[in-house]
Formats: C-alpha cells, structure tokens, sequence
C-alpha cells in the first residue's frame, strides 16, 4: 500500500503519468524518476499477490469495513470539496469509491473469493495453471494497453491465482532460491527502463510497469516468498497497511487532489 502511493505521489510530483522524449534532453532527474516510479508501479501487484498467497478469507467485517472507510473519505471529500470551492459539489463525490478503480477491484475479488478458493481447491497444478494462461490471454490487452476491457477485476484475480499457483506449487528450488529469483527478475526490468531512457523511447515505461506484465507479478511473487522466510507482527503491519489505505483513499479523493495540490512540485518549476 505504501508502494501505491509512493507511485501516486511521484507521478505527481514529476509529472510521470505521460512522458516525452524531449524530457530526456530538459530533465536531468528523468532516469531517477523513473526508476522510483518504476518501484511505484509494483505496489497494486504486491498488494494483490499478498492477498492471494495467503488466500482471502471472505468475513463480511472486513468487506463492509472498507466499504465503509471509502465512503467515510467520500463524505470527507463531499465536504472538503464545499469548503473550498464555496458550491456544493455534484452528489456523485459522495461515492467517491468510483473513483478508486483498485478498491472496487478488490472488493470484486474479495466478493467471490469463497467460489474462487473453491475452484483452486479442485484443480490440479496443470489445471490451474491453464486457467491462469488463459485468463492471462484474455487480460494481455493491459499489458499495451491502460484501456485494455479487461479491466482492473481481471488483472487483480489473474495475480490472486498467479499467488495461489506459486504458494501451493511453485518447485522447493525455486523456493529456495526466491532472493536470487526477485533480484535478477528486478534488475532485468530495470534495465529496461534504463534502457527506455538511454535510446529515448520513454513511452514504454508503461509497458514494462503494467500490472499485467507478468514479470511484474513474479517479482513481487518471489519477494513475498523471500520475506515469509522472516516473521513480523502482524498487528504493526495491518495497522502500517491501514494508516497507508486511509492516505490512499484520502490523496486520491477530489478533495485531496485539489487540497494536497501544493505538496507536489510542477516539474517545470523545478530547479
């Protein structure tokens, strides 16, 4: 979660979301940019592979409460959005959750977790993986392409079995060694973004960090697999995991993207 908003933030801050070549001549931070946007870009994927390693437990508490949370920071923004401008905002700012296509995304896939943990359970390793292929097949279109049809739902439940597969198949060699795994996999991906730097084709940074680009999801795969190896307390990590969804929720409202507007730095008044 802090690697999503991280990747808000830089984008932002730099002006990332769309990069022209003529940058690379004007911006000499450029490659540092997107190095750390880069990093940005895993957080949906980590997030997500998290969740299908472990498997979602559907509890209608959790579900309903961040339903609750989003719309709780849908009001804040209704009223924060008032304050400023003066004029009551359109009502649509009241379901400000529409405007986080990840959390409706997620709470898709938490939704119909039973049938999919179901369906896990009564295949085999071959099994499940043709069913990851072929649902990889019909979400490729955002790997080119951020309006691909598939949509957030299909790129976060292809990862949650992409997860499942790897916690209940992925070879003990590979388990064994899942930090050279995650660094090697990591520096190739870097060095294509440097490399999109160097011969001036920034544009395809988008295709290296897509969420679908399954690349992507192995690293963040073999990371987790690398950091279960260690224990932490769960109880500091879901409330750094909660603290960090609020800021999410609160930066990425109406609200917080007019009032947080001063916190980020236009690139061209950079110095």
């Amino acid at each position: 979660m802090i690697d999503i908003v991280m990747f808000h933030y830089l984008s932002r801050n730099f002006n990332l979301y769309a990069v022209e070549n003529s940058r690379i001549a004007e911006d000499v931070n450029l490659w540092k940019e997107m190095i750390f946007q880069y990093i940005g870009y895993l957080g949906v994927p980590c997030f997500m592979f998290i969740s299908g390693y472990y498997g979602i437990k559907f509890k209608w508490g959790r579900f309903g409460g961040i339903v609750e949370q989003c719309f709780f920071y849908g009001i804040v923004s209704f009223v924060g959005l008032w304050l400023i401008n003066g004029n009551r905002p359109p009502f649509y700012e009241l379901l400000a959750i529409n405007n986080y296509w990840f959390m409706v995304s997620y709470l898709m896939v938490m939704l119909i977790s039973p049938a999919l943990n179901s369906m896990i359970a009564s295949l085999d390793s071959k099994q499940l993986l043709l069913a990851i292929l072929s649902l990889y097949a019909v979400d490729f279109g955002g790997v080119i392409s951020s309006h691909s049809v598939g949509g957030g739902f299909a790129t976060l439940m292809m990862i949650y079995l992409v997860a499942r597969w790897m916690r209940l198949y992925l070879p003990e060699l590979l388990k064994k060694h899942s930090v050279w795994c995650f660094l090697i996999l990591l520096l190739i991906q870097l060095s294509l973004v440097s490399a999109c730097y160097l011969f001036q084709h920034v544009g395809i940074k988008v295709i290296i960090g897509s969420y679908d680009n399954i690349l992507n999801i192995l690293i963040v795969g073999f990371l987790v697999i690398t950091i279960e190896k260690y224990h932490f307390h769960n109880k500091f990590i879901n409330y750094v995991a909660l603290s960090t969804l609020s800021v999410y929720l609160l930066s990425e409202s109406g609200f917080g993207q007019v009032s947080f507007n001063d916190l980020y730095i236009a690139w061209g008044g950079r110095i």
